[in-house]
């Protein structure tokens, strides 16, 4: 089954929303990078908070199903370095990408100052 890949002009106003709502969110990071890769998108923030430091810390996946506003969602999981299909926040299993960044945050970003 081929998986709609979002169109370019898509991606760089996903890419846009998500920065500016994940360094409003979290003022510590740096910023917030999705790299894509087909229908794919993987959630990347950069904490840029000490000097000379950009640690990368992944975050999450999120698929992009066709819809602007409703795509899947995998967590980052650190220990066996996959993402794991996994609910939002709102309890869904599909939701905007900043939904995708917040849930995130609250596991990867605990220690980050909101």
């Amino acid at each position: 089954m081929n998986m709609p890949v979002p169109p370019e002009r898509l991606k760089e106003r996903i890419a846009y929303i998500v920065n500016h709502h994940g360094t409003q969110h979290r003022p510590r990071l740096e910023e917030v990078t999705i790299t894509w890769r087909g229908s794919f998108g993987y959630l990347i923030a950069w904490d840029g908070f000490l000097p000379g430091m950009n640690e990368q810390i992944k975050l999450c996946r999120i698929e992009y199903l066709g819809d602007d506003e409703e795509w899947g969602f995998a967590i980052y999981d650190p220990a066996t370095e996959t993402y794991v299909p996994s609910q939002l926040t709102t309890g869904r299993d599909t939701g905007h990408p900043t939904e995708a960044f917040d849930t995130a945050a609250i596991i990867h970003l605990a220690d980050y100052t909101a």
